[in-house]
């Protein structure tokens, strides 16, 4: 009789934590995995954020983050190199706050995906200044922690808590995928910002797609001029091989991000033309953008001259003010630890000045 009270002394205890564990959890908004699957790499949350970069993007993406705080109230998580987990934690000290969820490595992705006999040579393509970025972003994409996803480059800016609605609408549209179309020029679609979901045919496409840039790597058949060569053709050749067996909704104008193709000389009547708006519109009514996706280091002019202009921060201040100060104290530490060495620091100071002068 004892040891039968006992036992049910210890069930009793053990109901009482469990119960305490998920009322923790669901107070914090945090799901607890208790799967036999668990790992780093569990989905821990329906909706949530992703953004990549490394290099002199993590203290971009660290911006990035900042903003996505005030807009939206949904987990961030970046994935980045081991030096950017160093550098964002150094910004995390010297800010005050980490804007981030989670921060995951990416690097070692590329050699746990594929166990085949060139593994090696993918190990190899982790570090090639050419392909690593680019592989990673794949596997960032088909990895995300959350099985819905808002997937954004670190310079995609949030500018309107109107993010939000992708959610929504890509629920309606029952699609794998909502993509933002390029423009009519080079077509596809934009790799840079994507609502997807964890379904297994967007999970198929995004192996297949990481293979497909992973050949072309290995076979050198690549270009450095042009980010966007690489992934986003193959990204377009893989949507088309999967036609029926994959679903993909093309991403309202109203909630596209603001690209440099609109602002640039003559972009804008294209890119009307395109969307079928009239000559005349405004930028700045159509949509405004919930998010300006601009190169701080290729088109730096457009933060204070354009993405300023309509970009709601929420009392941060200006898009151009948190992006070169977030940047200028990250180059201040001068630690190869962070990921980013002094003649890529120079580089970029260098090239992001140009705005800034402008």
């Amino acid at each position: 009789m004892r040891s039968e009270c006992a036992l049910l002394l210890v069930l009793a205890c053990l109901a009482s934590a469990a119960l305490l564990l998920f009322g923790l959890a669901a107070s914090s908004g945090v799901t607890l995995d208790i799967s036999s699957s668990s790992s780093l790499y569990a989905r821990y949350g329906h909706r949530g954020i992703v953004l990549v970069g490394e290099g002199c993007y993590v203290p971009i993406a660290f911006a990035t983050a900042t903003l996505l705080r005030q807009q939206v109230n949904l987990s961030v998580t970046l994935f980045t190199n081991q030096g950017g987990i160093a550098m964002s934690s150094a910004l995390a000290a010297h800010f005050g706050h980490m804007p981030y969820d989670t921060v995951v490595d990416a690097t070692s992705m590329i050699s746990r995906h594929d166990k085949s006999a060139h593994s090696q040579q993918l190990q190899k393509l982790s570090v090639d200044p050419h392909c690593a970025f680019r592989l990673q972003k794949i596997l960032t994409i088909g990895r995300s922690p959350y099985e819905h996803t808002v997937f954004m480059d670190a310079d995609a800016f949030p500018c309107s808590s109107r993010i939000e609605s992708l959610f929504d609408l890509h629920d309606l549209s029952g699609a794998d995928a909502m993509l933002m179309p390029e423009n009519k020029h080079t077509g596809g679609y934009n790799s840079g910002f994507m609502a997807v979901k964890s379904t297994p045919a967007w999970h198929t496409l995004t192996v297949r797609w990481h293979d497909r840039v992973a050949r072309s790597c290995l076979m050198r058949k690549h270009s450095n001029v042009v980010g966007s060569v690489l992934d986003q053709p193959d990204l377009l050749a893989q949507i088309t091989q999967m036609a029926g067996h994959l679903k993909v909704a093309e991403m309202p104008f109203e909630l596209q991000a603001c690209r440099p193709e609109m602002w640039k000389r003559g972009g804008d009547l294209d890119y009307y033309e395109q969307h079928h708006l009239p000559h005349n519109a405004s930028i700045l009514d159509h949509p405004p953008c919930p998010v300006a996706h601009v190169n701080p280091f290729k088109a730096p002019w457009l933060l204070p001259r354009k993405v300023d202009g309509f970009c709601d921060t929420k009392g941060l201040g200006k898009v151009s003010s948190l992006v070169y100060k977030t940047l200028k104290v990250a180059l201040a530490f001068n630690r190869t630890d962070l990921g980013i060495t002094p003649e890529r620091g120079a580089w970029c100071w260098t090239h992001i000045r140009r705005g800034i002068n402008k």
